[in-house]
């Protein structure tokens, strides 16, 4: 494999897996910011309230 094949592989690789990975990331990340947020409300809520 020449030098040339080498990084036109490898930029054909990068356009294609760095979105995907940012979007794993992002889902993956919103998900766990997602249960925190409903943890700190509900314990902000108090026991015997209503919502």
């Amino acid at each position: 494999m020449s030098p040339e094949e080498f990084f036109m592989y490898l930029t054909i690789g990068l356009i294609v897996l760095v979105p995907i990975g940012a979007r794993l990331y992002r889902r993956a990340t919103l998900r766990r910011t997602q249960q925190m947020l409903r943890d700190q409300f509900e314990q902000q809520k108090g026991p015997g309230q209503q919502p």
